[in-house]
């Protein structure tokens, strides 16, 4: 086992580092001279599949800066952040902080936030289904504890707030977007809701009452705490109505009593 381990390592390392390491040579068989340009097969093979799993997770920065850009920074990519896991639905986690680093992408720089939101809404895709609001759980509690209640959010819910109008850029690049295309890039800053109902996932732009609310939810705060606070960043917000909304589309789908699993 031991062996097999060194074997794997070497061969890891020698599609990672082409001409940095010494070639494993017991995995072939023939020439040793033949040995690299063999070698260079399953490489590329490699960073193909990498960079397919990277632009099925950022189609909008793939189209943002074109197809053969993104291929190219696929590749230095992966150079900078090697593979953790198997699974290429992992990859490309710290994509924002490379497009942030990134000498060739400093003229965009909303695109770390882009990419921020396009991996959230990866996430949101793969992520498990929520049960649907039970309202006969709360049917026995008395309504002076409503307040003392935590909200719970699905598992594919997440928030983000940038400078940027993320929620236009989503809709005119989604594939089925047929009006104008024209961003106006000094619109934000932007709230943003990213959730998976129907099984496709959405960007809804968030008023700053309904985001106060969703992210006191995320933050375990009460339900009583989460729409106070709402109210303090947007007087006009009507709690009640605030809180069917979510509950209504299911991105609220429980309201648990402390150290209640949701």
């Amino acid at each position: 086992m031991h062996a097999l381990l060194e074997l794997q390592r070497s061969l890891g390392a020698a599609l990672a580092q082409p001409g940095g390491v010494a070639l494993p040579a017991p995995l072939f068989r023939g020439s040793r001279d033949e040995t690299p340009a063999r070698l260079a097969v399953y490489r590329g093979n490699v960073y193909g599949n990498r960079a397919k799993a990277l632009a099925a997770a950022y189609p909008i920065v793939r189209k943002i800066v074109g197809g053969d850009f993104f291929d190219a920074m696929a590749r230095e990519y992966a150079r900078v952040y090697p593979a953790a896991s198997g699974d290429l639905n992992e990859y490309g986690a710290r994509l924002t902080e490379f497009v942030a680093a990134f000498p060739h992408t400093q003229d965009l720089p909303y695109l770390p936030d882009v990419a921020r939101m396009e991996w959230l809404a990866h996430r949101a895709y793969y992520a498990g289904d929520g049960a649907a609001f039970d309202s006969a759980r709360l049917a026995g509690l008395p309504s002076s504890r409503y307040a003392q209640l935590h909200p719970a959010l699905a598992p594919a819910c997440a928030l983000l707030a940038s400078d940027w109008p993320l929620a236009r850029i989503w809709t005119v690049h989604q594939d089925d977007f047929a009006g104008g295309i024209d961003v106006d890039l000094d619109a934000g800053p932007d709230r943003v809701l990213i959730h998976r109902p129907h099984w496709r996932v959405q960007v809804l732009a968030l008023g700053p009452g309904d985001y106060r609310l969703l992210e006191s939810a995320l933050a375990g705060a009460t339900l009583g705490r989460a729409l106070e606070a709402a109210v303090e960043d947007d007087p006009a917000f009507d709690p009640a109505a605030g809180l069917a909304r979510w509950v209504e589309v299911g991105v609220i789908v429980d309201l648990a009593e402390c150290g209640e699993d949701p």
